[in-house]
């Protein structure tokens, strides 16, 4: 059984981490991994409810997408880039076990059922929502909320479900002409 302190003091951190692709584009105040990971899970639990999916499992999925980032920190994509993916996941994963969700985050990092696809999704859109929110206060996130525009795209493509593209253009109404 997991640790109830170990998780209250996991979740406490990720509170305190901002998200680092924000500071690196200058965002004043930007928005934390643990606000980050409630989104998603909102997000994910929603959409996952809409194609009559498990929407408890995609929750628990989305909350511990970025757990490892507790013990890791939330490192760019150019580090992770320069570890390999398949190293940054070996290290995710440990940390992950040993909180007692390994079996779960493997589930998510591969990709290997519809809640987890779900949770890709709602990563990625949670991300671009934000960035359009950035944009419009001023920030230069135009080329960000292309380049989600584009990964949401290709992950709606994996899934296969047309009607949560109808669904997610919804989400993304207000965001501007990108």
């Amino acid at each position: 059984m997991t640790n109830p302190w170990r998780l209250l003091k996991l979740v406490d951190s990720l509170m305190g981490i901002p998200r680092i692709g924000w500071v690196n584009a200058g965002v004043r105040d930007p928005e934390t991994v643990a606000e980050h990971t409630l989104l998603v899970s909102y997000i994910a639990a929603s959409l996952a409810k809409e194609m009559g999916l498990d929407a408890g499992k995609a929750a628990l999925l989305a909350l511990i997408h970025d757990a490892a980032e507790s013990a890791l920190g939330n490192a760019s994509r150019a580090v992770r880039d320069r570890v390999g993916l398949g190293n940054w996941r070996v290290l995710e994963m440990s940390v992950l076990s040993e909180l007692g969700f390994g079996e779960e985050f493997s589930e998510y990092a591969g990709l290997s059922s519809r809640e987890a696809l779900v949770v890709a999704v709602s990563d990625k859109l949670a991300t671009l929502i934000r960035a359009c929110q950035y944009a419009k206060q001023g920030y230069d996130a135009a080329d960000l909320v292309k380049n989600y525009l584009n990964e949401v795209k290709e992950l709606l493509g994996r899934l296969g479900n047309s009607e949560l593209s109808g669904l997610i253009e919804g989400y993304l109404a207000d965001c501007g002409d990108y």
